[in-house]
């Protein structure tokens, strides 16, 4: 006998910040944001402005950029040339590792 489905649901891969905010959480980084930008996903701690960059390169690849020192004091949009390219988890554990959020019981 021929089954039809009648069920709409559909199976989406996770986005970008989903990823990220899965790879925030399995790093038990409860004090650290993540938005889309655009491209990017932009990472943070909480009540603070974000502090790096993901952006996706292609392949696999995402790339890490840190808010240029002068953004902090002139308010602009400035970020650091590409400090690393690796794998997504890799990309966002050297993120968070970069501003001590990690924490110890977690490493």
């Amino acid at each position: 006998m021929l089954q039809i489905s009648t069920s709409t649901r559909h199976s989406t891969p996770p986005t970008l910040l989903e990823r990220v905010r899965d790879a925030i959480d399995a790093l038990d980084c409860d004090r650290v944001w993540s938005r889309s930008a655009g491209p990017h996903v932009l990472i943070g701690l909480r009540g603070d402005d974000a502090f790096a960059r993901l952006t996706p390169l292609g392949g696999g690849a995402y790339g890490l950029a840190f808010r240029a020192a002068e953004a902090r004091t002139t308010h602009t949009n400035a970020w650091e040339p590409l400090l690393l390219v690796d794998e997504l988890e890799d990309v966002v554990e050297h993120a968070l590792v970069a501003v001590d959020a990690i924490p110890a019981e977690a490493m």
